[in-house]
């Protein structure tokens, strides 16, 4: 039988694009992109209003003692201008406030402000009620099994960059 033109093709980038969606880089970015959505959501809901994806890029990389904007975008994997301007969002918004770094002028330095730890401790509420609400979809002991293998992952990785 005769195949209609580009039909391998086709078939071709389906199995590309299935392997792409299967791969363990997109499958871990799919899923933190999903959690961020529903952690932001919870937060939102808890009248954070405006409150956004993006702002979490900084908040979960920030220390809670406070950290300079490069320690910041450096943990985040963005660039030190990208977390300036979304430093300067969260300033606006009451969450952080930002200072000169009193050992390196050139630095400025990160802290959360009382709303801002409220922020936080908020989060972690949120995370458990999601922890929660997955394990109910997925099971406990799969989802533990997850959470797991992540950190093993993770601290794997880690000893390698040493």
């Amino acid at each position: 039988m005769k195949q209609a033109p580009g039909e391998d093709d086709a078939r071709v980038l389906a199995a590309i694009e299935d392997g792409r969606r299967r791969n363990m880089r997109q499958l871990l970015l799919r899923a933190s992109r999903i959690v961020n959505r529903h952690v932001v959501e919870g937060l939102q809901a808890r009248g954070y209003a405006d409150l956004r994806s993006t702002h979490t890029a900084l908040l979960s990389n920030i220390d809670l003692a406070g950290s300079t904007v490069t320690a910041a975008a450096g943990r985040a994997g963005i660039t030190k201008q990208a977390m300036g301007r979304l430093a300067a969002e969260l300033e606006e918004a009451g969450y952080i406030r930002i200072q000169g770094d009193p050992d390196d002028a050139r630095a400025r330095v990160l802290q959360l402000t009382r709303t801002g730890k409220k922020l936080m401790l908020d989060s972690l509420e949120v995370m458990a009620e999601l922890e929660r609400r997955y394990a109910g979809s997925l099971g406990r002991e799969r989802l533990a099994a997850m959470l797991g293998g992540l950190a093993d992952f993770i601290d794997a990785a880690e000893q390698e960059q040493t």
